[in-house]
């Protein structure tokens, strides 16, 4: 575990993960699902069938009107959080991109404290969106029997606004390759007409599927970072 991650599980103890406000499905837990279970909340009544369990049966119903119903209550859901973290190499240059990364696992998967929460490494979830695979078909597939998703961003201070002039060396950190090129404010206008149009796709696809998409800033101060993801009703304070 990286210093940046165990500073976000510091982080992440006062904090609790928000869970949406849907009826959750998934199996045997403490929070009430959408579907008929064994919980003690009552949600409805059906028909008695044969198989049915007798300890369900409304006998107040049956003395009453003589007709055999059952009690339908809710049933209890375990909440399953996934926290995906990006671990393809544009994610660890700079390094405050990867500290800030490691921070939002640390604190997220801490927040969810009450709820099952599974580690995966996949491109998407806490990422920096640089890659040329269709932000659709990646939402898709994450979001696929899931009652939401959330997309964290994490740019760099350069990514986000490169120096305005100067000759540079680029180098592909996932490739290798690289390439000179001086910074002037042509190619600056084209840069960001470019990150903005990469940004609305990516905010577009999230906002077909009802997913949440944030912004942070890699250097920005960690209260700063927290308000942000409560702003995005991702976490809030225990009280």
């Amino acid at each position: 575990m990286t210093e940046a991650e165990e500073a976000g599980r510091i982080d992440g103890r006062g904090l609790k993960f928000l869970l949406p406000r849907l009826a959750l499905r998934g199996g045997v837990g403490s929070r009430l699902g959408s579907r008929a279970g064994e919980s003690l909340e009552f949600q409805d009544y059906r028909d008695y069938t044969p198989g049915d369990d007798l300890r369900n049966l409304d006998w107040t119903v049956l003395a009453r009107t003589g007709r055999e119903v059952v009690r339908v209550r809710r049933e209890e859901v375990a909440p399953v959080v996934e926290v995906f973290r990006d671990r393809s190499a544009s994610m660890e240059t700079p390094p405050t991109k990867s500290a800030c990364a490691d921070w939002l696992f640390g604190l997220l998967s801490t927040a969810a404290d009450g709820c099952r929460v599974v580690y995966r490494e996949h491109p998407v979830y806490i990422t920096d969106t640089l890659f040329d695979e269709d932000p659709d078909s990646i939402l898709v597939r994450l979001s696929h029997n899931s009652a939401a998703l959330a997309i964290v961003r994490v740019l760099s201070r350069e990514e986000a606004d490169p120096p305005a002039s100067g000759a540079f060396e680029l180098v592909d950190s996932e490739t290798g390759e690289r390439r000179e090129m001086t910074m002037d404010s042509d190619t600056l206008s084209k840069y960001r007409a470019a990150l903005d149009a990469h940004t609305a796709r990516w905010t577009a696809a999230a906002n077909r599927l009802g997913a949440t998409f944030v912004d942070l800033a890699a250097e920005a101060p960690r209260p700063e970072r927290i308000s942000s993801l409560a702003a995005a009703s991702l976490v809030e304070g225990r009280g």
